[in-house]
């Protein structure tokens, strides 16, 4: 096994389907950009689209905040960093940065828990073991990384 990467990185670019009216990224393709920016650590997990396909089981999200910080402009190019945060046998708990890979800058971060499901039975079950373990070894890793300033933040309405 290589060293794991911390965070893990994945290069994307923005696609003009992904511009809405007001001409910049729709608010819908930065959860595309996440969601896509985030197979390098599933596939490193055991737990990427290959695993899905296989019919046993797979993650689900529960839920998310996201956090949006400069627009993006068709065919921007970006990198995604994701990094573990935490995980159980049934829970893994991420964060994920999407930059502006030109410029370096911050465009938007999430926060994400997923849930691992049986396919046959669509209810929570532990992941195989062996994705677990890895799992571990992630976390071990990424606890080495500074805490995300916005983790776990409320969205209100500040008076």
């Amino acid at each position: 096994m290589t060293a794991i990467p911390a965070p893990f990185e994945a290069q994307l670019r923005v696609d003009p389907a992904w511009i809405d009216p007001n001409g910049h990224m729709n608010v819908a393709f930065y959860m595309t950009a996440f969601d896509r920016g985030s197979d390098p650590f599933f596939d490193y997990v055991g737990l990427g689209w290959d695993y899905t396909k296989a019919g046993v089981g797979s993650i689900f999200a529960t839920g998310c905040n996201v956090d949006y910080h400069r627009e993006l402009l068709a065919n921007d190019a970006l990198r995604v960093t994701t990094r573990l945060l935490d995980c159980s046998e049934k829970l893994i708990h991420l964060h994920a940065c999407v930059y502006h890979a030109g410029e370096n800058a911050l465009a938007a971060t999430q926060e994400i828990l997923f849930l691992h499901v049986s396919l046959s039975t669509r209810r929570s079950v532990p992941m195989p073991p062996e994705s677990y373990a890895r799992l571990q070894a992630v976390l071990a890793a990424h606890r080495e990384l500074p805490l995300p300033a916005t983790l776990g933040r409320r969205l209100e309405i500040r008076r």
